[in-house]
């Protein structure tokens, strides 16, 4: 166990450069693919860059792959990503694309002419609640305090989050929704990973911090960050559910990986088979573990399906909170 944290560790730091030549910890009679590109289409340190990054590490301590590259490319909630990856990498047999429901959202909310029809969906991984959190020393001690606040003056308290149509976003809006207040006033500022929102509380431009709990795992730990919040059922790591300071909301963030939509049909099944077996590996699950995300496994049509119910609601919550790029 110590060993494989470890090996993950050290390969998901290495968030400028490629991961290459990790040591297997339990390695396959042989890889599926001598080389794989895996494309993410955020900023680095971000959620889509953990997973992505994440995932890799552990295809290669499998033996599954032998060498990994990564690109990111960050920008209107993935859209861009996904733009250039079918571009270049529309018939390349050996390349992944990380999304999820950040994407979907970003898509029912702009003008963007890439969609996820030009891709081929492979698998949803993980799950992620959306933690509510601030800086040490905010005037919203809890989260009583803040949504006393939301109900009083909306407009004063300036949230910060995904792109513009994520879950983040989402979130913000159903809680004004929630407690009767006008959308239109609400004020968000996206950023394109928690470390530029945090940079951005920092400056004074925003007060309030929508983020997936992993992803801000290790800022809360730090006491970097002050949770108030989680948008779960009930408590989660000793985090209150919106619900007990009366906003019964419940969101989470999916994340998983697509494939080019015109590599050959043999290509495509095999992404889809390396992702399955790297997903089914009691490695992965030590994985979730270390970075709270909870799993989530669809492969292949299930996956499909789902995703076309999130479509669904994503252009509906949009058009209701009236979101636009």
């Amino acid at each position: 166990m110590i060993r494989r944290r470890s090996l993950l560790a050290s390969a998901a730091a290495g968030l400028g450069a490629p991961l290459v030549g990790a040591a297997p910890a339990a390695p396959a009679a042989k890889p599926l693919l001598p080389q794989l590109r895996i494309y993410i289409p955020g900023g680095a340190g971000g959620g889509w860059d953990q997973t992505g990054r994440t995932l890799g590490a552990t295809m290669q301590a499998l033996g599954l792959v032998e060498k990994v590259e990564y690109e990111n490319k960050g920008g209107k909630g993935g859209t861009l990503g996904l733009a250039d990856f079918v571009a270049r990498f529309d018939k390349d047999p050996a390349a992944l694309l990380v999304g999820g429901m950040v994407m979907v959202g970003a898509l029912a909310i702009g003008d963007s002419k890439a969609s996820l029809s030009q891709v081929t969906p492979l698998a949803r991984l993980t799950n992620d609640y959306l933690a509510v959190c601030t800086l040490p020393g905010s005037p919203y001690t809890d989260l009583r305090a803040l949504v006393a606040r939301l109900r009083e003056q909306p407009a004063s308290v300036a949230f910060t989050g995904g792109s513009l149509g994520s879950v983040d976003h989402m979130l913000v809006g159903m809680m004004l929704r929630h407690l009767q207040q006008d959308v239109a006033k609400m004020q968000y500022l996206p950023g394109t990973s928690a470390k530029e929102s945090i940079a951005m509380m920092d400056a004074g431009k925003a007060q309030v911090l929508i983020a997936g709990l992993g992803e801000v795992k290790a800022d809360l730990a730090a006491k970097r960050l002050v949770p108030l919040g989680v948008s779960a059922r009930r408590a989660l790591r000793g985090i209150p559910a919106l619900s007990s300071a009366g906003v019964p909301l419940e969101l989470a963030n999916w994340r998983g990986v697509f494939g080019p939509a015109n590599a050959p049909a043999p290509a495509r099944a095999l992404l889809q088979e390396l992702v399955q077996r790297t997903a089914d590996s009691a490695l992965w699950n030590d994985t979730l573990k270390e970075h709270d995300w909870f799993p989530a496994l669809a492969v292949g049509d299930a996956f499909r399906q789902a995703l076309e119910i999130d479509q669904s609601i994503a252009t509906v919550v949009a058009h209701m909170l009236k979101l636009r790029a």
